[in-house]
């Protein structure tokens, strides 16, 4: 069972929105804008609480894509027990246009150190990661859900580690 670090500190879903509508808002500032993280913990075992936190990033071509080709649906596990998903949103809520959308990128990392990692619990951190992506682009009411398919099974695969 997974709990809120700090429920006051963690933000629902319409707070992450807001965040990344906000920062598209602030056009050539998005990089000064805040990042929306939240943070959840398992039941204490043997000492050890695991936990794990899913950060999302907005970005813009007003501003900065992390490279200009990265569009559409993105998926990589290069890192060790996280998983990268971006997307897309183009949203009339927003302001973004398919020529300048709103990039969301969302960063899952399992901090918890006796985790069996990323080969393990790939399907599980997809899970996550998509479930925690789809509910943003949802309440952002972005077109075709940014191009996130209604499950993580049918996501594109990763790149390679």
């Amino acid at each position: 069972m997974f709990q809120l670090l700090d429920e006051k500190r963690n933000p629902d879903v319409r707070d992450i929105a807001q965040v990344m509508e906000n920062a598209y808002r602030a056009g050539k500032d998005i990089r000064n804008m805040p990042q929306s993280t939240c943070e959840v913990s398992g039941s204490e075992r043997d000492h050890r609480i695991p936990r794990l936190r899913v950060r999302f990033t907005a970005y813009s071509k007003h501003a900065d894509f992390p490279d200009v080709s990265d569009q559409g649906v993105h998926v990589s596990t290069r890192e060790r027990k996280a998983v990268h998903l971006s997307y897309d949103c183009v949203s009339t809520r927003v302001g973004s246009t398919q020529d300048i959308p709103l990039r969301i990128g969302l960063l899952f990392h399992d901090r918890w150190d006796d985790s069996k990692g990323e080969a393990v619990l790939r399907a599980d951190y997809l899970a996550i990661t998509h479930s925690a992506a789809l509910a943003v682009a949802k309440e952002l009411q972005c077109a075709d859900d940014g191009g996130l398919p209604p499950h993580a099974e049918a996501l594109p695969p990763p790149d390679a580690p």
